[in-house]
């Protein structure tokens, strides 16, 4: 198949196995499913979306560059002034039947199949996704194989991260992501694989090395509707066609059914509970004499006779099993056992997670990104170790999200000393019935320290709080925004926290 440069493609030679009819000779340049991604040259694939078309965009995807839109076969019709805007400007318009179930196949050919020259590690779970991934890709470095990541944070190499809307991305973009990490030297790329991408088909197709299980939990059931249907999503990443080994967590009742379910793989469990045991043929990490300190963690990582004793950085016992999570993964990708022990050395606190802030001459404050009944329970846990004096926490809950797991987060909250409950991510929903919702969850809701306001409501507990306690500010984490109706506006819990530290210091 003849192509112009690595980074080009004629259009008709890109498109000949899904399209029939004499398409025009023009050089593509890059493949895009967002209008607002759009770069010049490329090819704009319109889709039928949850709320809307992508024809409704293609004009903006035209005037931002896009030399070519490709669309169903079935819904040109309907947008008959958007075509003839297209034809005014000279753009072709290419029909495609069932479009959306091709353009993971139409980009993995204009990128060259990125994931077939670099091992991909997809990290799934309720909690700890972001970590394990960041920590994965910290580990690699640390030996000098360069880790790419996509997730929360962003995508890139390093701490050279760049933003991205989802988790998980669109097929295709996840495709030029991952086209532009091969190309810059990465040889690995941990990914953080959603419930939401999974059911929406998003890594479809990709070849997927390595499917890790951080664990279980009640979450996003707005979309999922049951808790059987978010299980599944997850679930189905760990029967994913060519996937070679998983890595799962032994403690969590998901994790033991699939070391039970997917035999064929080569299999790996990590657990810090030693009341129950794997299959001769599971690989078993474990942890034992788990401390915690001033200074981090420090604990005894077993993996076969081997064992070695691992002091770290890290707040919280929790990322005792995102550091095992890490190992187990490097050891599926044949890292040797004690060159990936030495590569937990390296791994470092991630933004917006257990992030530890004031101390000395002001209360110490973590900032953690814990949003979910399990994950705000554990925070509040690792937490209280490092604690003095009294333990506060500052919490919310989302708006237009899971209306059942409001509750639960106050029970989860209310072991700490004193609770400030506050806004989250209001979105469209009254922040009145968010807080009322989360109200009913309180055994002694008169303790309670209503300021819906949150960056008030940082700012008392901070300088409400003595010297020798602990604030904790859940929820947010790395987030640089507060959505209160449909807008983003320019919020950060690590910024108000400096602000609040810098008063009351």
């Amino acid at each position: 198949m003849t192509t112009i440069t690595p980074d080009t493609w004629l259009l008709n030679e890109l498109l000949q196995d899904w399209v029939t009819v004499d398409m025009p000779v023009l050089k593509i340049q890059g493949v895009c499913l967002d209008s607002r991604l759009v770069e010049p040259g490329d090819l704009y694939l319109a889709l039928e979306g949850v709320e809307t078309h992508g024809m409704r965009f293609a004009e903006s995807a035209v005037a931002s560059g896009a030399v070519a839109v490709a669309a169903s076969s079935d819904s040109i019709e309907d947008f008959t002034s958007a075509v003839q805007a297209l034809k005014k400007s000279n753009v072709p318009i290419i029909a495609i039947d069932h479009l959306s179930k091709h353009c993971a196949e139409i980009a993995s050919r204009f990128y060259r199949e990125p994931d077939h020259s670099m091992k991909l590690i997809a990290v799934t779970g309720t909690d700890g996704k972001t970590s394990v991934c960041r920590f994965i890709a910290q580990a690699f470095d640390s030996i000098d194989l360069n880790c790419g990541y996509i997730g929360t944070l962003g995508w890139g190499l390093g701490d050279d991260l760049r933003s991205t809307e989802l988790t998980t991305p669109d097929a295709v973009t996840l495709r030029r992501m991952l086209a532009s990490l091969r190309d810059q030297g990465a040889s690995v790329v941990a990914l953080e694989a959603s419930s939401h991408g999974l059911a929406e088909g998003r890594l479809d197709g990709l070849a997927l090395d390595v499917a890790v299980l951080t664990n279980f939990g009640r979450d996003h059931l707005d979309y999922h509707k049951t808790l059987e249907a978010y299980r599944s999503a997850k679930a189905a990443l760990f029967s994913w066609p060519g996937l070679s080994s998983i890595v799962v967590n032994g403690d969590d009742a998901l994790g033991q059914d699939l070391l039970q379910n997917c035999t064929m793989l080569k299999r790996f469990a990590y657990q810090i509970t030693a009341d129950h045991s794997s299959a001769n043929d599971v690989v078993e990490i474990r942890a034992d004499k788990i401390t915690t300190h001033d200074a981090g963690l420090r604990f005894n990582l077993i993996e076969g006779l081997d064992n070695e004793i691992i002091n770290s950085p890290l707040l919280g016992r929790f990322n005792v099993e995102n550091l095992l999570a890490c190992y187990a993964s490097l050891r599926a990708c044949d890292v040797a056992a004690n060159e990936a022990r030495h590569c937990l050395l390296s791994v470092k606190p991630v933004e917006g997670r257990m992030e530890r802030f004031g101390g000395e001459n002001a209360p110490t404050v973590v900032v953690d990104f814990s949003h979910t009944p399990q994950a705000l329970s554990m925070a509040i846990e690792a937490v209280r170790v490092h604690c003095k004096g009294k333990l506060w926490v500052v919490f919310g809950c989302g708006g237009d999200r899971d209306v059942g797991k409001r509750a639960p987060m106050a029970a989860a909250a209310e072991s700490a000393d004193h609770i400030v409950l506050t806004d989250d991510n209001p979105r469209t929903e009254s922040s009145l019935d968010i807080i009322n919702g989360a109200m009913k969850g309180f055994a002694n809701a008169d303790a309670v320290i209503v300021i819906a306001d949150r960056s008030t409501a940082i700012r008392h507990a901070v300088q409400h709080a003595e010297l020798d306690d602990l604030v904790l500010v859940a929820g947010k984490g790395h987030e640089d925004y507060q959505i209160i109706g449909k807008t983003k506006y320019p919020f950060s819990d690590r910024s108000e926290v400096l602000a609040a530290l810098e008063v009351a210091s």
